[in-house]
């Protein structure tokens, strides 16, 4: 089983203009194998060395599979919403860029994306349309980042700071339109998803993620889902990371 880092691809990299309080995207790659690689989207304010985030990656490499973990400073969601929707593009870009070098350098047979919370959002942006992602897994999604903030639980203060800013939660569905999963499903033909969603979940609200995966039915995308009644939002991500089999 491998035990230590093998690579740090550019360590830290450059993330927006040092102008900006957002200046770093932080990745970690994982060397366990050659056929298969996870790459990890974690959950807002998640760090690489985090338990559960450094137990995942651990499980996966038991596997001799590999393993690409990221990690994204705190404000890449906040008040300012054109400055996150720039952020995420940005993180878009980088990611999709990191896979495809990586792909090449290492000749992986399959690459599988795991979103958990707000790292969905990354995750859809990256694998839509992307012949380099062969499957999602998707825990405790939502079908938009507007709805999710503005219902969630965990974000009271930042739905209170935007609405101070004048903008609504109509408004802010067309600013961050292109940042919401839904609307990045059109091209996900062909790669094997999996979601986990709760029925009691109050951070990204059921609702959002029941609609998602229907929309994902209605294409006719391979899906299977799975779902609790009782163990919320943080459990369920939880669960998830101690029980799903690799």
């Amino acid at each position: 089983m491998p035990t230590s880092l093998d690579e740090v691809i550019s360590g830290i990299m450059d993330f927006v203009p040092k102008e900006n309080s957002v200046q770093k995207i932080g990745k970690k790659f994982f060397f366990g194998g050659r056929d298969r690689l996870y790459v990890i989207v974690p959950p807002w304010r998640a760090s690489f060395d985090t338990p559960p985030m450094r137990f995942l990656k651990e499980k996966i490499l038991k596997t001799k599979c590999s393993c690409l973990v990221y990690e994204f400073p705190i404000d890449i969601l906040s008040t300012d919403v054109l400055r996150t929707k720039k952020y995420f593009k940005i993180i878009q870009k980088k990611i999709k860029a990191n896979i495809s070098k990586i792909k090449k350098k290492y000749k992986f047979k399959e690459i599988v994306l795991v979103g958990i919370s707000l790292g969905n959002v990354h995750a859809l942006m990256v694998a839509n349309d992307n012949e380099d992602v062969d499957g999602l897994c998707l825990v405790v999604p939502g079908d938009s980042l507007a709805y999710c903030l503005w219902n969630g639980v965990a974000t009271v203060d930042l739905q209170k700071g935007i609405e101070q800013r004048k903008i609504n939660l109509d408004k802010l569905e067309k600013i961050w339109q292109d940042l919401a999963p839904k609307n990045n499903i059109d091209r996900l033909e062909g790669k094997d998803i999996e979601v986990y969603l709760s029925r009691s979940d109050k951070v990204i609200p059921y609702e959002s993620g029941d609609r998602l995966v229907k929309d994902m039915e209605k294409r006719g995308l391979s899906i299977k889902v799975f779902k609790n009644k009782k163990l919320g939002h943080y459990l369920t991500a939880l669960k998830f990371i101690f029980s799903k089999v690799f």
